[in-house]
Parts: C-alpha cells; sequence; structure tokens
C-alpha cells in the first residue's frame, strides 16, 4: 500500500478514535447522573427503614418500662402483704416471691437500658445516613451541570468529526465501501487497526502475506 494511502488509512483511524471517545464522553453524563440518582433512592430506603427502626426501638423501651412499673407496683404489693403475713410458712412464700420479683425487675430493667441503646445507636445511624443523602443530592446536580455544560461541546465535536469522517473514508475503494460501513458500524474504531512487523496492532495476530493483499 502507498505511503499516501497508509497516511489515509492512519488519519481516518484517529478520527474514528476521536469520535468513539467523544461519544464516550457524551454518553458517560447520562450514566453518571443515573447511577447518582440510584444511590439517592436507595439511601433514601434506608433512611425510611432506619426511621422504622427507630419507631420500633422506642415501642420496645416504652414497653420495657411499662413492664419496669409494673413491676415496681408488685414487689411493693408483696412488700405490703409481707407485713400482714399470718404465719412463718406465709411469710417465707411471700418473701420469695418478693426475691423473684426483684431478679425479674433487674432483668428488665436491663432490657429497657439495652432498648434505649438501640434507640440512640439508630438514631445516630439515621444522621449518618441523612447526611450521606445531602451529599450524594450535591453530587448529582454538580453531575448534571457538568454534563449540561460539556453536551453541546461533544455534540459539536461528534458532527465535526464525523464530518471528516466522511471526507476522510474516500480512501476506502467503492467496491469495499458497503463492507467497510458493516465493520464500522460492528466495531467502530476497532475496525481499523495498523500492521507493525507484520502484527496486527489490535489482535497481536500475524499478518500473512494473502492478509497483507
Amino acid at each position: 500500500m502507498g505511503t499516501d494511502a497508509s497516511a489515509a488509512l492512519k488519519a481516518l483511524h484517529s478520527l474514528l478514535q476521536q469520535l468513539a471517545r467523544a461519544e464516550a464522553g457524551l454518553s458517560e453524563g447520562p450514566r453518571r447522573i443515573a447511577l447518582a440518582e440510584k444511590q439517592i433512592a436507595q439511601t433514601e430506603q434506608q433512611i425510611d427503614q432506619q426511621k422504622q427502626a427507630i419507631r420500633d426501638a422506642k415501642k420496645s423501651a416504652d414497653e420495657q418500662n411499662l413492664r419496669l412499673k409494673s413491676k415496681e407496683a408488685d414487689i411493693l404489693k408483696l412488700q405490703g402483704q409481707l407485713n400482714t403475713a399470718t404465719s412463718n410458712k406465709e411469710y417465707d412464700i411471700i418473701k420469695g416471691q418478693i426475691s423473684a420479683a426483684v431478679t425479674s425487675r433487674g432483668e428488665i430493667e436491663e432490657q429497657g437500658l439495652m432498648a434505649l441503646e438501640s434507640v440512640d445507636t439508630a438514631n445516630s445511624t439515621l444522621k449518618t445516613l441523612e447526611a450521606d443523602l445531602q451529599s450524594r443530592r450535591k453530587s448529582l446536580q454538580t453531575a448534571k451541570s457538568e454534563f449540561e455544560t460539556r453536551k453541546p461541546v461533544l455534540e459539536a465535536e461528534i458532527q465535526q468529526l464525523k464530518q471528516q469522517i466522511t471526507v476522510a473514508e474516500e480512501i476506502i475503494p467503492r467496491n469495499a465501501r458497503a463492507i467497510w460501513l458493516r465493520l464500522k458500524g460492528a466495531h467502530g474504531a476497532g475496525c481499523i487497526a495498523a500492521v507493525e512487523d507484520e502484527f496486527c496492532t489490535a489482535c497481536d495476530q500475524k499478518a500473512i502475506a494473502q492478509d497483507l493483499v
């Protein structure tokens, strides 16, 4: 192949590569925006779930508090009965009931403290999620702003490159134009590759004499 033809094909390849980069840049913006929107939706869902977890933890803490009050009332009642016991046997029975009630009260207090700790932990997690949501929303606005700025520049660049490619494609023989268009449609910039030292720079396969022809 002549030097002029090789240079023309090299220039065409360069234009195709520039077009591929510009088109990738144009499609990257919407992908980045879509990803940011998906992350925001996921964080919003996590916040809703965390708020429900807080409600559940508070409900559990309230229930433990009611149980504690009820158990304390039982202990006071038993202590009153202890003072009116009419026999040692009755006295010992009531005293045993008081001891069991005191043990139960301790368990309820521990469960109540754990429930309150769960509320604090859940609230802390919620604050972290809400801060994360605000950060993601700012990132989304930044992505949208950057894309709106770059979009017309990229579109103009793509249009210009396509025009230049149309001119550069004149190097392709007319009888091979249909094959060329199919290859370009299927492989983009990869439809052309240089051969260096008898090896294709795209697939690293050695090009035999018949291939070169």
